[in-house]
């Protein structure tokens, strides 16, 4: 059986062990990771590992087609719930071209 792992950013290796405390309870087993390389199958994990440059590309032009339909169509639907997505697709693509700077 496989072990459950949780990757989480934080500001502290103590932040870490916290996480871990809370969990011991929760979720016995389960391992806080707090860098993609702390997991035994991070070379495996296709979760893990950075998408080729023609991939992010293609996911950065399917987000901004998908923030422009959106953003078209934003009157004619009148959703709370699709211009918190629609702004939330672009953050992500923001920080996408700031990682590939």
């Amino acid at each position: 059986m496989h072990q459950t792992c949780l990757l989480v950013t934080l500001p502290t290796p103590q932040c870490a062990n916290r996480v871990q405390q809370l969990l011991h309870d929760q979720a016995p087993g389960c391992a806080v990771l707090g860098q993609p390389g702390d997991c035994s199958q991070a070379a495996c994990c296709r979760w893990l590992q950075a998408l080729p440059l023609h991939q992010a590309g293609e996911v950065q032009a399917l987000l901004r087609d998908a923030v422009e339909v959106l953003e078209q169509t934003r009157h004619a639907f009148k959703s709370a719930q699709l211009a918190q997505l629609r702004k939330r697709m672009m953050r992500m693509l923001e920080t996408l071209s700031d990682n590939t700077e």
